[in-house]
């Protein structure tokens, strides 16, 4: 005949408490709850824009304050991205590049001020398929000036 098996007191809380959390939800897998807000890392990239012969792409980013918008030349040329309006580029100097050359990446400074920044490619001021959006913490144009489709 076999020995009953005993099971320690603190082996069957151990055992119970377990059991609970897998009945739960608890241990390891996706949360079970929607999560706050992911914190904005200052000087993180918010967005990133794609310049190739047919224009900027998307044309219009939103971005959280402290954040930077990286610009992507996949292009055969060089661009340079400057903010609104052309020839002065004053309105949101956090945009404003050097050339990019062709598979050149450019960061901007970060953005401090909640507004929306108009932006186009100095290289070629006419051609609207590089005039853009950067949209600094807010969805809304009345939040802040809008310099954007031009000068």
């Amino acid at each position: 005949m076999r020995a009953p098996s005993t099971i320690s007191l603190a082996g069957a809380i151990a055992m119970t408490a377990a059991g609970l959390a897998l009945a739960c939800g608890g241990g390891a897998g996706s949360p079970s709850g929607p999560s706050g807000p992911v914190p904005v890392v200052a000087g993180s990239i918010g967005a990133t824009i794609s310049l190739t012969a047919a224009g900027a792409s998307p044309i219009d980013v939103r971005i959280e304050l402290t954040q930077k918008v990286r610009f992507v030349n996949n292009d055969t040329r060089p661009h340079e991205i400057n903010t609104n309006p052309h020839n002065l580029h004053t309105d949101c100097p956090p945009n404003n590049s050097a050339i990019i050359n062709p598979g050149q990446a450019f960061d901007t400074a970060i953005f401090t001020e909640i507004k929306a920044c108009g932006y186009h490619n100095h290289l070629l001021p006419d051609n609207q398929s590089f005039w853009g959006l950067i949209r600094v913490g807010t969805n809304d144009d009345n939040k802040g000036p809008v310099y954007s489709k031009g000068w």
